[in-house]
């Protein structure tokens, strides 16, 4: 039997063949020439997909890390920070700055739905004294796309506080534009929409939070003055995942090749086959349409059907691997990723699976009507 798997979570994501090849490259210097070419063309495209008008910094963690970076360099203990909870990263964010010592305060957002601006807005008119506000831009916990531009622009109407955004998910699939909307830091990592694997976690940073960060003494392996001054002369500040590198450099270049619009859409796409073909075998969602995420849908469990069970039987039996939900909404639902090196034969595929799991668990609806639904929408789709 050929054991294949289609990898359907929100990250780790599948890797282009050329990426893998990528990384079978002999190990290097990383203090060398070629090191120092392969590090400083990686950083120019990111600065090109997120357009920051300060600085690009890689730093060998997960996006774990590089939010910690965010909280360490962009703000001092005892200072009052807002941190918008749309979920379970949300809520990291909120956690990481009180382990910090920053007088975090909650913004919480009932889950599967998005942040409305004036709700912002309300909230820091509430909070004059903040100095930050921390966002996440996609959700992956409840499948919610936060209005980015949306909600920097209110803000800025109303205070120049520091915005930064965690992008981990979001990076690569979702438009970001720094120095067009105004936001200070943005914080993402390689293994979501880069589709690369995990090791190595990216921070955007405007000019003004980056000589915020270069006056601060108080981080060392995440700090920012290490990293920008090891930066400047095309090196990392730490030893580096040499091979992860090279597989991001050739991620980034593919992306390049296809056009970062044409990516955002296929992503815009890939969600609308998704949702409307599982609504035709009448599943529910537990982000609603207007705000839901191009990167991953959220999907309420049958009454009766674990979401757990979903998960282990879809790859059990048919090798195709969601995801379990994590926080309150462990068991009553599950996820499917539609993000970076993936097609629409992969979401074929993984609908047919869903379907088949849900039969054989005992859910009855007209089988094989999402199939078609998704089959009919796909011909004129443009994927």
């Amino acid at each position: 039997m050929i054991d294949k798997e289609f990898l359907m979570i929100p990250g780790p994501t599948p890797l282009p063949s050329r990426v893998i090849a990528a990384m079978t490259h002999p190990m290097i210097n990383h203090r060398g020439p070629l090191f120092k070419k392969i590090f400083t063309e990686t950083r120019e495209i990111l600065k090109k997909l997120i357009n920051p008008d300060g600085d690009i910094f890689l730093i060998p963690s997960s996006g774990t890390g590089a939010m910690e970076l965010a909280v360490q360099n962009f703000t001092n203990r005892g200072d009052k920070v807002i941190v918008v909870d749309t979920g379970f990263f949300g809520d990291r964010f909120y956690k990481m700055n009180l382990s910090f010592g920053r007088n975090a305060v909650k913004l919480k957002i009932s889950y599967g739905r998005a942040v409305k601006p004036e709700e912002v807005v309300n909230f820091i008119k509430e909070q004059k004294d903040a100095k930050a506000l921390f966002i996440t831009h996609n959700e992956t916990s409840t499948a919610v796309a936060n209005p980015l531009k949306e909600i920097v622009d209110a803000v800025r109407r109303v205070s120049d506080m520091f915005i930064i955004v965690d992008a981990v998910s979001s990076m690569g699939i979702l438009k970001i534009d720094m120095k067009e909307w105004k936001i200070d830091v943005v914080v993402g990592a390689s293994q979501k929409g880069l589709m690369s694997p995990p090791g190595i976690g990216i921070v955007g940073v405007s000019k003004r939070a980056l000589d915020f960060a270069l006056g601060k003494d108080d981080s060392y392996y995440f700090g920012i003055k290490n990293l920008k001054a090891k930066g400047d002369i095309g090196q990392p500040f730490t030893t580096f995942p040499v091979s992860t590198l090279f597989g991001l450099r050739e991620a980034l270049n593919i992306l390049l090749e296809e056009g970062f619009e044409k990516t955002y859409e296929r992503h815009r796409i890939y969600k609308k086959l998704v949702r409307e073909s599982l609504k035709e075998i009448g599943l529910k969602f537990v982000a609603n349409d207007e705000d839901s995420s191009p990167c991953v849908t959220a999907v309420f469990s049958p009454e009766g059907i674990n979401g757990e069970e979903i998960v282990r039987v879809s790859r059990e039996k048919y090798n195709v691997e969601i995801a379990s939900i994590q926080g309150d909404l462990k068991g009553k639902a599950f996820r499917i990723g539609h993000m970076g090196y993936i097609n629409s034969n992969d979401l074929l595929v993984t609908v047919a699976s869903v379907e088949s799991t849900l039969y054989s668990l005992g859910y009855k609806f007209d089988l094989g009507s999402g199939v078609k639904k998704f089959i009919n929408l796909r011909l004129n789709s443009g994927v």
